[in-house]
């Protein structure tokens, strides 16, 4: 077993043991490679006269992932890397094009932010050769041999093959052929890292067979569905090829990083089980629609709707009647026979173990603060707090929804409301229910009447949502400034509170 020692005719020692640092974004050089960067942006003129006074060589770091220059530490480099030696500069508008040559694998034992760029110190890793020359000549000839299979595959690529068989060192060759094939940044910097010249010949044969495998694989699928690919059907045809590679792989349900998985949202949403059997018949018809269908979008936002909503009981706190008292003295001056009727009708729910109780409405002229009591009460019984507000509210989907066959489509605001607060027992204020206005498109006064009625309001339908959902455990707390506009009904749900002037 030999250690390598020499660099391609460069004296190591000459050259200064603490050298500035190139970042690599998405990109992992290899030994016996030559290619061109740009620094630009942060890296321009400072950095360029730098790397010159170290006679134009520097360490090229891989980044783990890409951020705000001036925030990065050392564990935000992968530390193996490369020695580089800058062979050309090209000055650019934005900046510099570098033509570099890699010289050696090094181990980065230190790297630090000095006056805005990072310098490190480095130790050699050079290869262990653990190959004799016989071997190594075999693995180029059996290496050039893939090349030269997988490139029948593509047109143009005669001069790349005459090009791959002239090379007659191993490194040379990884390098010329890595970037081609398919595998991650992690990947590469972990087959870089390997000092065993012996393993990684062979890991790389092993990772070329791969990609031929894959190519020859592409090219059978495209046999395959050829008889069905022209404009019509050309989404059709790559999602049928998709999921042929799904059940070849074993992964007919696997999901990428950027695509909700919905069915594990729907069992962490815990809707009752006939909603969801719907969600996941929901999700059938999501997973066959093509890409540039016209339901995809209308599917994907009702299946976020239904996995956004609070389906859980929440949590039903003990209500503390003098704590109840001080949250509303500390907030509202004076109101005290408004204060009294409240804590009266809390100490009722106490006594009766409700969740709800009747419905509040809070009466009075603008400025008396009937809002700013409602959030008072939510803070009394440390529950969450939402507001909507109905003045001027003209159409009953409005309160209820739209169906979902209409364009723009939306839920009702109390369905909205609560996924907004994201608790199943909220303090719901109803602002201004008294300027709800009837009109062509129904009459929203009415379509509150289900809402607020404690023996329909568990199995609320909105017409978007299109499934009950349980309305029992909110708290609703309505504001009017005068009653003589509230509908008869509506106003005979709701307990009044006047509160003056």
């Amino acid at each position: 077993m030999i250690i390598k020692n020499e660099v391609d005719g460069v004296n190591t020692e000459k050259i200064n043991k603490e050298l500035n640092v190139i970042p690599m974004v998405d990109t992992v050089l290899f030994h016996g490679s030559e290619t061109d960067i740009k620094l630009k942006g942060h890296f321009d003129n400072e950095i360029y006269y730098k790397i010159v006074q170290d006679d134009f060589y520097a360490l090229a770091l891989t980044l783990r992932s890409e951020g705000d220059v001036s925030r990065y530490s050392m564990n935000d480099f992968h530390l193996v890397g490369n020695l580089v030696k800058i062979e050309n500069v090209q000055k650019l508008a934005g900046g510099f094009h570098l033509k570099i040559k890699v010289v050696e694998r090094v181990m980065a034992t230190d790297v630090w932010f000095d006056s805005g760029y990072y310098k490190a110190t480095y130790e050699y890793q050079p290869d262990i050769i653990d190959m004799d020359h016989k071997n190594q000549n075999d693995i180029l000839d059996y290496v050039k041999d893939i090349t030269e299979e997988i490139s029948q595959n593509f047109k143009g690529a005669e001069s790349y093959v005459e090009y791959i068989k002239q090379i007659d060192d191993i490194n040379k060759i990884i390098a010329a052929i890595i970037p081609f094939v398919n595998i991650s940044v992690d990947q590469k910097q972990a087959f870089m890292e390997m000092q065993s010249l012996r393993k990684r010949s062979l890991r790389f044969l092993d990772l070329l067979i791969e990609h031929k495998q894959s190519i020859q694989f592409q090219i059978e699928l495209n046999q395959k569905f050829s008889d069905r690919a022209n404009k019509s059907y050309r989404e059709q045809m790559l999602r049928e090829q998709m999921r042929a590679i799904k059940e070849e792989l074993g992964e007919v349900e696997g999901t990428s990083k950027d695509k909700k998985d919905y069915r594990a949202l729907i069992e962490e949403a815990g809707m009752p089980e006939d909603v969801k059997e719907i969600a996941l018949d929901e999700v059938e018809k999501f997973e066959r629609q093509s890409p540039n269908s016209s339901e995809i979008n209308v599917i994907r936002n009702y299946l976020d709707l239904l996995t956004s909503l609070p389906w859980k009981d929440s949590e039903l706190k003990d209500i503390d009647i003098a704590e109840a008292r001080k949250t509303l003295n500390d907030a509202h001056y004076g109101l005290d026979k408004v204060k009294d009727r409240i804590i009266q009708h809390l100490t009722v729910m106490k006594l009766k173990k409700k969740k709800q109780g009747s419905i509040l409405l809070l009466v009075g002229p603008p400025g008396t603060g009937k809002t700013s009591l409602g959030k008072s009460i939510a803070q009394a019984l440390q529950r969450e707090y939402v507001r909507i507000s109905l003045g001027g509210v003209r159409d009953e989907a409005e309160v209820r929804g739209h169906r979902r066959t209409y364009i723009g489509a939306m839920p009702g605001r109390i369905i909205q409301g609560m996924k907004r607060v994201g608790s199943k027992n909220p303090v719901f204020i109803l602002d201004e229910v008294d300027k709800l206005m009837a009109s062509v498109s129904g009459d929203p006064a009415s379509a509150l009447l289900e809402v607020l009625d404690p023996e329909q309001n568990d199995t609320f339908t909105d017409h978007y949502l299109d499934v009950p959902y349980d309305l029992s455990d909110v708290f609703f707390i309505a504001t009017a400034n005068s009653l003589r506009s509230i509908p008869g009904p509506l106003r005979d749900r709701m307990e009044i509170i006047e509160v003056g002037s």
